[in-house]
């Protein structure tokens, strides 16, 4: 399995798996529809919304592990 890194692009990210686009949501990242994200890591994401990138990450990895299960 992939490991979702907070270095990751958010598009390189999501093309793991789409089903990751709730999870962004959860944690008020609605980044993936902006032009901009095709550039901008999760951790820089993250930051600009005041989002707690280890919580972001740790949901996003455990959301894939439940899909891979």
């Amino acid at each position: 399995m992939t490991k979702i890194e907070k270095e990751m692009l958010i598009m390189d990210a999501l093309g793991l798996d789409a089903g990751l686009v709730p999870v962004l949501q959860k944690h008020g990242l609605n980044c993936f529809g902006c032009p901009s994200s095709r550039g901008k890591s999760l951790e820089m994401a993250a930051a600009s919304h005041g989002v707690d990138i280890d919580e972001l990450v740790a949901d996003m990895n455990a959301f894939l592990q439940n899909v891979s299960e």
